[in-house]
């Protein structure tokens, strides 16, 4: 293969990749607290190995080195529901892992499990600026959150919702979904964050944009593909002539 065919392959690697980030960014679309992502592009350059050649000094190819998460807040839906939690600034809720470690998220449909503890969809539960799970009694009909994070049961504050933020909270590293993990990075504690109660962040993609995109990426695949086929019958053609030559 020569540099056409190599060039027109790293683009269609490239798009490959971006379909599917943008494909997760549809399936998403209705996830609450989800940030949509896209694709870092570099150009690749390579010298070439003779010097019969148009551009006799180096040739680009299209090389994708990572992803940037879109870290714009997605608009806030009121459902009236106690545990739905929604943070109106930055910041990121503390959870409890799996593995005893912290896991933070913008995600706020909270529930309450079987032992009284406040925890996400997947059961883990929310951390207090103790750094211990909440704990709020089942049987309790009044609970209020405030915006600082306060949770008051019979008009006395029991707990503080924990929130942190990051110096670069795009280099959080995705666990699961809306799930991340530190990366290494020191949280930084805010110590009066912005919360509403009975309301969520909804997911940051526009489905609309996002669906444009997909059918312009499948279509610009598709057209390199034609362009490969047609490079490869050209070659087949020339390669024809010269044998018939000689």
């Amino acid at each position: 293969m020569d540099n056409t065919t190599y060039i027109s392959l790293s683009r269609q690697n490239a798009l490959w990749n971006q379909l599917e980030v943008v494909a997760n960014n549809m399936a998403n679309v209705n996830t609450i607290g989800f940030k949509g992502s896209d694709v870092l592009f570099s150009e690749y350059l390579v010298k070439v190995r003779s010097d019969d050649r148009p551009f006799k000094d180096k040739v680009a190819f299209t090389q994708d080195f990572g992803l940037i998460r879109d870290m714009n807040q997605g608009p806030l839906r009121h459902t009236n529901n106690t545990l739905d939690l929604a943070l109106q600034d930055d910041g990121y809720f503390v959870l409890q892992g799996k593995d005893g470690g912290e896991n933070y998220s913008r995600a706020g449909n909270f529930t309450l499990d079987i032992e009284g503890r406040i925890v996400n969809q997947e059961g883990l539960p929310i951390l207090s600026t103790t750094n211990q799970p909440i704990m709020v009694d089942a049987s309790v009909d009044d609970i209020v959150i405030n915006g600082d994070g306060g949770i008051i049961v019979n008009a006395e504050e029991v707990d503080r919702i924990r929130v942190v933020d990051f110096a670069d909270p795009r280099e959080l590293q995705q666990v699961d979904g809306t799930l991340f993990s530190a990366a290494g990075m020191q949280p930084i504690e805010i110590e009066f964050p912005r919360i509403a109660q009975g309301a969520l962040e909804d997911s940051n993609v526009n489905g609309v944009t996002e669906m444009t995109r997909l059918i312009a990426l499948n279509r610009a695949y598709q057209d390199i593909g034609k362009m490969i086929e047609s490079e490869h019958a050209r070659q087949k053609k020339a390669n024809d002539v010269f044998t018939k030559q000689v």
